[in-house]
This record gives structure tokens, sequence and C-alpha cells, in this order.
């Protein structure tokens, strides 16, 4: 891990979701992105990380395919060989340090610790509806979603962390049903 500490110091990344959005926020490929989960079905992202078992098991393959540098966590996903690996520990959401472990709700707080740990200052939430009624993706419906994870919980660590890490963080995702208090909105055209 410690190759990827600072490696993109004071750079902008796009920290990318899986939302119907980013099917119409066509800048991927102008930096470096910090994909997950389904991404591949459309998406190749400069890093990807994973969290969940079920993501391994039904999409490990692909995401190995991807020819990037995956991240997942331990002693959760032991079973993945030839990823890197980062702690998955019950500490604070922050402070905490990447290199000794992070807790995380979602995938997205595990992409968005990692972004900070690689030096990026500025990150750019494109694919972040937060439409978590819908198992709608940007390509096309997840029939094998469980039910919705804490909606409040993620949001409130998405603001935790972007206070907490001090980094500049927008969300560009022009159907977003996350509010602006979380993580501020900017329009992907600007960038």
């Amino acid at each position: 891990m410690l190759r990827f500490r600072n490696l993109h110091k004071g750079e902008t990344c796009l920290l990318v979701g899986n939302g119907p959005s980013l099917n119409d926020t066509p800048i991927i490929g102008k930096y470096s992105s910090i994909g997950s989960n389904t991404i591949m079905k459309g998406y190749k992202p400069t890093y990807y990380v994973a969290v969940d078992e079920r993501v391994m098991r039904e999409y490990g393959d692909a995401a190995d395919n991807l020819g990037v540098p995956i991240f997942v966590p331990q002693p959760d996903l032991d079973a993945w060989q030839g990823v890197y690996r980062f702690w998955h520990r019950p500490v604070p959401l922050w402070p905490s340090d990447f290199e000794d472990g992070i807790d995380y709700e979602c995938v997205m707080h595990a992409q968005m610790q990692l972004a900070y740990y690689m030096g990026f200052t500025r990150m750019l939430c494109i694919g972040m509806d937060h439409t978590l009624a819908s198992t709608q993706h940007f390509w096309g419906a997840d029939e094998g979603m469980r039910g919705s994870p804490n909606a409040l919980k993620m949001a409130e660590g998405y603001k935790e962390l972007r206070e907490g890490m001090g980094v500049e963080m927008l969300n560009l995702s022009p159907y977003t049903e996350l509010d602006d208090y979380y993580i501020p909105r900017d329009d992907w055209k600007n960038w």
C-alpha cells in the first residue's frame, strides 16, 4: 500500500458511483478515477474498490480483467487474490489512518478514504445518485440487490469525511437525491 501514499498529491480525482446519472456525466477519463462494484459494465476506472462479498463473488473476475489496481478490505475479502488490501476495523470513520485500518458504511466511504490516502485534494463525485429506494444503475436494474442501506448514515459519513479530510468534494451527479448539505453540488460541465 505504501507505493500509493500521496501518489497523486494535490491532484483532482473522480469518485465514480454506479447511479444512472453516470450516463450523463461524460468526464470519466479526464481525471484519475476510483470506481467500484459493477463499474466494469461500462467504464474502466484508474483504480477499483470493493467492500462486499457479493461483489467479489459475482464480479470479481470482471474486476480482475480491468487490469487496474484493486483495493479490498481484510479480513472481509481475504479470498480475493492478487489485490491490494486495507484493514477494515471498527474505528471512528474520521480521523482514521488508511494504513492502520478504516471503517465505512458503504463503498463510497472507502473510495473517499483511499483517495485521501493517495493525496487527492479535490474529489469530484459522479454517478452518486443516492436513489436508494431504486435498484437502477447506469447499466440497468440490479435485481440481486439486498434491502436499502442506511441512507442517513451514509450521507452523514460523506460529510464527516469531507470536513475531516479538509478536501474539496463536489457531487457532479445531475439526478442526485443527496442533499448538498452532505456534499455540495456542481455541474459536471464546469469540469
